[in-house]
């Protein structure tokens, strides 16, 4: 039998929820025990269940789950202003773009327009803590959390009874598929820490537990983010880290020069065709007449730029 992770921590519910006060380790005993089953250490477990910044929140639970049924507009993310300051980003981050391109085969304004959607060049980068986004969504699952989504649909629908039957069908294989990737991630959280001196506790996202300037839900961290500046670590809150990592993500995904593989390569960063089309119009808007800049960034650039050409030590 699996033993509980054992704290005095307890854990304020929302009003809705029947007790509004339980000990947190106990509200998770279904998370505690899965994540157990998947190898990942006790104390690690006991440590994210019970720090005082992590918590429950219906939220995470809700828009994660049904959050797709009411589609995102991307077309604020190419109007005038979009475009003025992805042409500025570019302009003053020239020398690094084009390496990355350089190396990765990716358009710089691909990766601009990427970083831009994402977070506003960094600007942006929300303030949910990464853990309890996981934490919560893990429990979409659970028939308490189950039945509150349904409920809140059936609310608010106003189809025919076999429309509401297929969406309800829906939301079933939707809970299930995201509780088991919110345990996926939760993993992968712990693999991030185990491996590296990131403490996941610190990490701040969105909603969707994605981080840093680009975004990156934590499986994709340990497959694709790349040290962009050689300090030794990974940092996508760092903009080089950030840059090289889009690029890294993009190329693996398949990126080449046909229009239906770089689609495909978008498509993976964020399953929306609405998505796919605001990145790629994006780039094509802020492609430059002829976008300048300094001559010591200039200067570098192309120092680097025969560097990696002629297979240096750090390429």
């Amino acid at each position: 039998m699996l033993m509980m992770v054992l704290s005095s921590t307890r854990l304020s519910l929302s009003s809705d929820v029947k007790f509004a006060d339980i000990k947190k380790d106990s509200f998770f005993q279904p998370i505690i025990e899965k994540l157990i089953s998947a190898g990942v250490d006790k104390q690690f477990i006991d440590k994210i269940i019970n720090s005082p910044s992590t918590e429950f929140n219906e939220r995470f639970v809700r828009i994660n789950v049904v959050g797709y049924l009411k589609p995102t507009d991307y077309s604020s993310h190419y109007n005038s202003k979009s475009i003025e300051k992805t042409k500025a980003f570019l302009s003053a981050n020239r020398a690094l773009l084009e390496l990355a391109e350089l190396i990765y085969g990716v358009p710089k304004e691909v990766i601009a327009s990427v970083l831009w959607i994402e977070t506003r060049h960094g600007g942006y980068l929300g303030n949910s803590n990464v853990v309890s986004v996981y934490l919560s969504t893990a429990m979409c699952n659970e028939k308490t959390y189950l039945d509150m989504n349904l409920k809140n649909l059936k609310d608010k629908f106003n189809g025919s009874s076999n429309e509401l039957a297929q969406l309800e069908k829906k939301i079933y294989e939707r809970s299930k598929k995201k509780a088991d990737w919110a345990i996926e991630q939760l993993v992968a959280l712990y693999k991030i820490e185990k491996n590296s001196n990131i403490s996941v506790l610190d990490i701040k996202g969105s909603w969707a537990g994605a981080f840093g300037m680009s975004q990156f839900i934590p499986t994709s961290y340990l497959s694709w983010a790349v040290d962009g500046n050689n300090d030794g670590k990974i940092d996508l809150f760092n903009l080089s880290d950030a840059v090289y990592s889009v690029a890294n993500y993009l190329k693996s995904n398949g990126w080449g020069e046909e229009d239906s593989l770089q689609r495909a390569a978008v498509f993976h960063y964020n399953n929306s065709n609405a998505y796919v089309d605001a990145v790629l119009k994006l780039a094509t808007l802020v492609k430059p007449e002829m976008i300048t800049t300094n001559d010591d960034d200039a200067t570098q650039y192309e120092e680097i730029k025969i560097q990696a050409q002629s297979g240096g030590d750090d390429f």
